[in-house]
């Protein structure tokens, strides 16, 4: 039975060739003639790639989302209780974007 590892590096590797393949197919199929896709306008792309295919990305939207759970706790800290004067209703609903 494949380990956790085994199936990290195989999505890796899937997740790297199917880009390779949607990278060739754009620069096979541009419609633009005089301005066509190169294969470097896809470098920073590929960086993008291995680093979610490698789980970097991963790992920093868990740091995130650590981070960003601590700075509410730390506001929801400074809001009074209602017996000690504070506010009866604490909105923390976000608002939606416009």
């Amino acid at each position: 039975m494949p380990t956790d590892d085994d199936n990290d590096a195989l999505f890796s590797a899937e997740m790297k060739r199917r880009f390779e393949e949607l990278a060739a197919w754009a620069i096979e199929n541009c419609p633009d003639r005089q301005h066509p896709i190169k294969d470097a306008d896809f470098n920073s792309c590929r960086q993008q790639i291995a680093a979610l295919a490698d789980g970097a990305c991963a790992h920093e939207n868990q740091r995130l989302k650590q981070d960003v759970n601590e700075d509410i706790d730390h506001q929801n800290k400074a809001i009074p209780e209602p017996s000690d004067s504070g506010p009866q209703y604490v909105n923390v609903t976000p608002s939606p974007w416009p």
